[in-house]
């Protein structure tokens, strides 16, 4: 009896050891998996600057509101920017954000297409372009201003764009390029604050949905409101999304005396092909923007 006290003694230590072996195990947290729709989006940095076409349609609507059928000049009190039209103003406005690279090329030419495309796959055409729309799309609704459809490979740590383009909601809202036609009507919205909002989403950049947070890529625009300038979160945002890029081909540049884009085609060889993914961004007029990658909801915020 004695002995077989103590062997069952220790049958009973050894289970009890295993379950607090097993109830330790099962509380230590694994590893977070990255889920893809968390990855940053950006541009390989040798793509950079963009060359981005805007659609003929922008010229009819600048006969609209008066003028002829170029594109508006920036004011001339806009300093540095005179010189240019306003799609080529919003662009450069990102280009000055950042003293490290430049983001477009201004002499952006018109995009070729003479009539809108009906399915946002089609748009995948090998030309980035600014577009406009009468017929909106039914997968997307209403209630949106503008959209960036965008693709991308999918990449370890981003997904890398390959794509994107802006399109511009004609069927359901009226826009100007007159900044005081905008600030005196309810009926028109700003389109040169719509273009700058879209192109740091072409660029990669998220919604911050912050109101106090002064900046463009704020999810809502009002129909009075005109926003055609940058803020210090946008510059620190669109620096720190490609300065990581920067550094990392810095490194392979001190490992490697081929280029840049050679030492990234063989870094590629021999590997499976990047999946491609689609997405698009909401520009809304209420404020509850939603972003889609590959026809699934993957985010839905309103603003604050």
């Amino acid at each position: 009896m004695y002995f077989q006290g103590i062997f069952g003694m220790k049958i009973n230590r050894t289970i009890l050891s295993v379950l607090v072996i097993l109830l330790t195990l099962s509380c230590v947290e694994e590893p977070e998996k990255v889920s893809i729709t968390a990855l940053p989006l950006k541009w390989r940095e040798s793509a950079l600057p963009l060359t981005v076409k805007v659609h003929a349609d922008f010229s009819s609507l600048n006969a609209i509101d008066g003028s002829s059928d170029d594109l508006p000049l920036a004011a001339a009190d806009d300093g540095l920017y005179d010189d240019y039209d306003l799609m080529q103003e919003m662009q450069k406005a990102w280009n000055d954000a950042d003293d490290a690279r430049e983001y477009f090329v201004l002499d952006h030419g018109q995009a070729a297409g003479a009539d809108p495309y009906t399915d946002l796959d089609d748009y995948y055409d090998g030309e980035i372009g600014i577009y406009v729309t009468e017929n909106w799309f039914s997968s997307i609704g209403y209630g949106v201003l503008a959209i960036t459809s965008y693709f991308a490979e999918q990449r370890t740590d981003h997904l890398r764009m390959v794509h994107g383009d802006i399109i511009v909601n004609f069927r359901d809202y009226y826009f100007s390029f007159d900044k005081a036609r905008t600030q005196e009507s309810t009926t028109y919205y700003d389109l040169p604050s719509v273009i700058l909002h879209e192109l740091g989403h072409l660029l990669g950049l998220k919604h911050t949905t912050s109101s106090t947070v002064q900046s463009i890529m704020y999810p809502q625009l009002g129909s009075t409101e005109v926003k055609r300038t940058l803020g210090y979160y946008d510059s620190l945002s669109i620096s720190n999304l490609y300065d990581t890029n920067t550094q990392a081909l810095k490194t392979a540049q001190a490992f490697s005396s081929a280029s840049v884009d050679e030492s990234m085609k063989n870094a590629d060889d021999g590997q499976e092909k990047p999946k491609i993914i689609h997405g698009y961004i909401e520009l809304r007029a209420d404020g509850h923007c939603r972003h889609f990658q590959d026809g699934s909801l993957i985010h839905d915020h309103k603003v604050f």
